[in-house]
């Protein structure tokens, strides 16, 4: 799985969809916030030569339908259709002078949201490289039958995973400007007063990626211990199935070694033990991770 945009907890769900079909309308973090754009600000000459070609089709057909409405109906009934079709024509003209001064809804929610989302192109590649791992963990959490079936209910794994995410994209992101700074500012040039200053960031720099990088580890151990939760619900799912192998010995075997019937009841209470170490040792593993206040 590589490494996807990021969203800050709170953003409309549309967005994120957004991006899957539009991505092109997401702009780098570094990059100013998108203005309001119309077909008035971004083709203004396109757009009033549109609206002229519209008035004289209008014109030109309300003309043509007026002549022919004028030969083959009564005097009134053809002035009555000549105004509802003036009428239907300035309605229309009207929707596409407002449509042309409207904000598209693709532009409109990229541009409100800017700065609550992260796209790839905003990290270096090893905080990508970080970030994808963040993003994996989360996503087997996330979707793990354990969760969805609502027993890891307590950890709250819908509220504190986006947030531990978005916290960690943001980390990465200063990360990744700051390192990207730091080889500007050294390009070519050695001295003592460089080093003097560059010596205490870099050191700095390097304990932030150490402090996420034991953030993303502790999220990576939280979805083992799920993940190692969800194969054994699995393997009692497929126990469920024991009596209907007895019953095919029984049908098939019927003085059989009862030694392997003993064996699925003894193997049933060992499961359930294994699935009750396996859900508490993911919710330890939970409580590492810091929880919102």
């Amino acid at each position: 799985m590589a490494m996807e945009p990021v969203f800050a907890p709170g953003v409309p769900v549309g967005v994120p969809r957004l991006y899957e079909h539009r991505p092109e309308l997401f702009v780098a973090a570094d990059a100013s916030r998108p203005k309001r754009q119309t077909s008035w600000s971004v083709a203004p000459g396109n757009t009033f030569g549109t609206l002229l070609v519209w008035l004289a089709v209008c014109v030109g057909g309300w003309i043509l339908a007026l002549i022919v409405m004028a030969a083959t109906l009564p005097t009134a009934v053809a002035a009555w259709a000549a105004v509802a079709l003036a009428g239907v024509a300035v309605l229309a003209t009207g929707g596409i002078l407002v449509k042309s001064m409207v904000e598209d809804r693709g532009h409109k929610a990229v541009r409100i949201q800017h700065g609550k989302y992260l796209l790839p192109e905003d990290f270096d590649e090893p905080a990508a490289r970080m970030l994808g791992r963040a993003q994996r963990a989360v996503k087997t959490v996330l979707e793990a039958t354990v969760t969805r079936r609502g027993l890891l209910d307590e950890m709250k794994n819908e509220l504190v995973l986006p947030e531990q995410l978005w916290d960690i994209a943001q980390v990465l992101r200063e990360q990744t400007v700051l390192r990207a700074r730091q080889k500007d500012i050294a390009r070519g040039m050695e001295s003592a007063e460089l080093d003097a200053v560059l010596g205490p960031q870099r050191r700095a720099l390097a304990l932030s990626v150490d402090a996420i990088k034991r953030k993303v580890d502790l999220l990576d151990r939280y979805a083992d211990r799920v993940r190692s939760a969800d194969a054994a619900l699995r393997a009692e799912a497929a126990l469920e199935d024991g009596d209907r192998y007895i019953e095919l010995l029984a049908r098939t075997e019927p003085v059989g070694d009862t030694s392997i019937v003993q064996g699925f009841a003894d193997e049933a209470t060992a499961l359930k033990d294994t699935l009750t170490r396996s859900i508490n040792a993911a919710r330890d593993a939970g409580r590492t991770l810091a929880l919102p206040e």
